[in-house]
């Protein structure tokens, strides 16, 4: 009988967990009651099933497999070459206060085993979407790779709008000879912005490939720029994303589009 209640309570805790999976990618409009009782709804999950193998199933992930030189300038992984602590949505449950480190080069989500003994790498078709150092990556499309703008992968959704901003890093290992330091291995980092209009994705390299795609408030949003002494060549994060947050908050954008 106890394990039968066990079951029940098990099957409950997952249907509610299921809420989780579009968190990142809509505006939450729950209640704080609602969102407490999910929360709590996830720690007895968790709880229910320690330790958690749902999570602790990747294979090893050996960086001196990947990099067996000396990388003498730059790091693989985003932000820092340190674990962070983030959340991850992975084969439709969401775990927080998680150990991760994403390696952009190689496009992983690495995490410790529960003895933090060893690095793990997560099945990336199993990722939802997962926040570290208080960015959170998603796969605008899902799963698909059939998208002409967007090559596959995880991107930094930068705002969560009406008119979503992504942000697509991209890490490669380049390599020279010298002839005091023998090979010298070096990190050369590219970032591309993207937005999704009219469910439709359009990558923006600056002003002139912006301004078209907001043409139908292109004068407020140019004194906007004017205004606020925005360099779209520089600080690109902050400008689209204050860019994008004002024009979707004039009077004929403020209806949630269909993205």
């Amino acid at each position: 009988m106890l394990h039968l209640k066990k079951v029940k309570i098990y099957l409950l805790a997952t249907l509610i967990l299921t809420s989780y999976t579009a968190l990142p990618q809509t505006s939450l409009t729950d209640t704080s009651i609602e969102i407490t009782s999910l929360h709590n709804a996830v720690n007895f999950y968790h709880s229910f099933l320690s330790p958690e193998t749902g999570l602790y199933n990747g294979s090893e992930y050996t960086y001196y497999a990947y990099y067996p030189f000396v990388i003498n300038e730059g790091h693989p992984f985003f932000q820092s070459n340190s674990f962070d602590t983030g959340s991850v949505f992975y084969n439709n449950v969401l775990y927080e206060n998680v150990l991760l480190q994403f390696d952009i080069v190689k496009e992983e989500l690495v995490t410790k085993d529960p003895s933090k003994m060893y690095s793990l790498k997560l099945h990336s078709d199993r990722i939802g979407w997962f926040n570290i150092s208080g960015h959170t990556f998603v796969r605008p499309e899902g799963k698909k790779t059939s998208n002409p703008v967007l090559s596959p992968g995880f991107y930094d959704l930068l705002y969560n709008g009406n008119t979503p901003l992504y942000k697509k890093a991209t890490k490669i290992l380049n390599e020279y000879s010298s002839s005091t330091e023998g090979l010298y291995h070096y990190v050369v980092e590219s970032d591309e912005y993207f937005i999704k209009k009219n469910n439709q994705y359009y990558k923006i390299k600056g002003k002139k490939s912006l301004m078209p795609l907001l043409n139908d408030s292109k004068k407020e949003v140019a004194q906007f720029i004017r205004k606020n002494k925005l360099n779209l060549k520089k600080n690109k994060d902050i400008s689209y994303k204050m860019i994008l947050t004002y024009y979707d908050r004039l009077p004929n954008h403020n209806v949630k589009a269909a993205n």
